[in-house]
């Protein structure tokens, strides 16, 4: 079995899809290209609305910590979705998968990895730190749409709805 697809998703769900809103992206890639690349295929793409970009996992931690997800007081009204490479300097995407599936608050975010890798090794240990996705470099619509196609939803609708 190939660990590295085009576009793996969560299971398919019996329940009818909602309509979805179009999410915010947090885009954790280091190379410059690659990052470049995957925001502009990111900003094609009709389930999204705003793409952050960050060069490395200590970089989005720290927005993160300004903006108060990290202490709670962050209020979501939209969805949101973290893409994270694996191979970065400072802090990997492995690094930045176990602090926010650690943190209870954090940890229901949808989060996939996005990576050029063949390692085996690090896209299991991605899969049982919480990452609920990979997508195989470059970065493109159609991997997008396969998973927007699931409905995901976070934070879910009824909360950000109402």
């Amino acid at each position: 079995m190939n660990i590295i697809s085009n576009a793996t998703t969560p299971e398919k769900s019996s329940e009818p899809i909602q309509e979805m809103s179009p999410c915010q992206v947090f885009l954790i890639e280091d190379d410059v290209d690659d990052r470049l690349l995957a925001q502009r295929e990111l900003e094609k793409c009709e389930h999204v609305d705003v793409v952050v970009p960050f060069p490395d996992g200590k970089e989005l931690l720290s927005y993160m910590k300004r903006q108060g997800f990290m202490d709670r007081s962050v209020i979501l009204f939209a969805p949101l979705l973290i893409l994270v490479d694996l191979e970065m300097p400072r802090k990997d995407g492995l690094e930045v998968i176990k602090e926010l599936k650690s943190d209870s608050f954090l940890k229901p975010i949808p989060l996939v990895v996005i990576t050029g890798t063949e390692s085996r090794r690090k896209i299991q240990e991605a899969r049982r730190l919480g990452a609920s996705g990979v997508f195989k470099k470059p970065l493109d619509r159609k991997m997008l749409n396969a998973y927007f196609q699931d409905g995901w939803q976070w934070p879910p609708q009824e909360l950000w709805n109402s």
